[in-house]
């Protein structure tokens, strides 16, 4: 019999049994009970060993529990104060850049804190991901707000171009038949266009298109219009397209300081006198349609808002009956589509002499066919602005 202890349980089980190693002294059962043996020796080891490991993996859990319980105060006063911070931010957006230098004051701050106290690399982990997730709102926050802006800017804006525009797109003096189009781009660029009475049964057609956008365009547009209207009540007798010219020139120089100009063209017909009069600051020239016969009608000048001393000369032509004047923007013959074509000037007279016969709304409605239909899906990127002019 082998000298080696039995296992306490295989002992036991063998007692139970009413067995004896000594029962019998063959080899063979001598050898029996040492493998058995055997193999309950290794099976205590491996429970032992099994206890052990699942007590250490207890205390580490243990610790792991109470290290976290011991941050949590930690990590709930991060979230709080970058909670706090941002509602700072969002409170005072309108002063961008010191919301933005509070902000970042307050988060190095309580990252200060938290990174005293902090021992576990889990919490501090969680930490800086917080942190990383705040910096991003800043971001989203700050574009928000841009944009925000913009759009109020855009909205205004484009209530100011709307004031400026005849409320009728149709208008009739005398012998004369007026129609009017204006189409603001997304972005607004400023065109503006009037037809006004004046003595005599003559009568005054001005177009005007400042550079840039947004609301400071829409305010020098204002500016341009209010002088307008304020010439025709102080000097209606005697305005001419050069003078008006020169006097809004003159109010754009002192508002804008050359940062915003604008083009304009005048126009007065008198069909008494069968005149027509234009004067043009930098503006695409006017067009007149006789007898299926496109004209331009040459007159030069600077842009408004380019010179105090700038000064405007009258062209003069006959009127004829039957006539039509078409003043444009630019935006409508740079008009592109989605193969980047643009409308062109050609294109422009090729609808007027078609429709001319047909007086000024018709020949102002087929014009407005022709861009859309150029146009299609493609977004315009300057405002849209047309007056047509037919001469019974």
């Amino acid at each position: 019999m082998s000298t080696k202890p039995l296992d306490p349980l295989l002992a036991r089980q063998l007692k139970r049994l009413s067995l004896s190693p000594e029962l019998e002294q063959s080899p063979e059962w001598e050898k029996f009970v040492a493998q058995v043996n055997e193999h309950y020796v290794h099976m205590a080891d491996d429970r032992a060993l099994l206890s052990r490991s699942i007590e250490l993996s207890t205390q580490e859990m243990e610790d792991l529990r109470r290290r976290f319980e011991s941050q949590r105060s930690s990590l709930v006063a991060v979230i709080n104060g970058i909670s706090e911070s941002l509602g700072h931010f969002v409170e005072n957006l309108q002063d961008e850049s010191n919301a933005k230098v509070e902000l970042a004051r307050k988060l190095q701050s309580i990252l200060d804190d938290t990174r005293a106290s902090d021992r576990g690399v889990e919490v501090s982990g969680i930490r800086d991901n917080v942190l990383r997730v705040a910096d991003q709102l800043i971001s989203l926050l700050a574009k928000a707000s841009t944009h925000a802006t913009v759009r109020k800017e855009l909205e205004v804006a484009r209530a100011v171009q709307q004031l400026l525009i005849p409320a009728q797109a149709t208008i009739e003096m005398q012998q004369m038949r007026f129609a009017g189009h204006f189409d603001p781009a997304e972005e607004c660029g400023g065109d503006w266009w009037t037809v006004a009475p004046l003595p005599g049964g003559r009568a005054l057609v001005v177009v005007g298109d400042v550079t840039g956008h947004g609301i400071s365009s829409a305010i020098i547009t204002g500016a341009a219009k209010a002088t307008c209207d304020l010439a025709l009540q102080l000097t209606s007798d005697t305005l001419t397209p050069s003078r008006l010219l020169a006097m809004m020139n003159q109010t754009l120089y002192r508002m804008a300081r050359r940062k915003i100009m604008m083009t304009s063209v005048a126009a007065v017909l008198d069909p008494a006198k069968r005149t027509l009069t234009v004067a043009n600051a930098g503006h695409p020239f006017p067009i007149l349609v006789r007898n299926s016969i496109t004209h331009p009608i040459m007159a030069e000048g600077p842009q408004l808002g380019d010179s105090p001393r700038a000064s405007y000369e009258d062209s003069t032509v006959e009127l004829h009956s039957g006539d039509v004047m078409v003043c444009f923007t630019d935006g409508v013959t740079e008009l592109e589509n989605e193969r980047a074509e643009r409308f062109t000037e050609r294109r422009l007279r090729a609808v007027v002499q078609r429709t001319a016969a047909q007086g000024a709304p018709r020949v102002c409605s087929a014009l407005v066919e022709a861009l859309t239909q150029f146009r299609g899906n493609h977004p315009a990127t300057d405002d849209l602005t047309l007056v047509v002019t037919s001469v019974a």
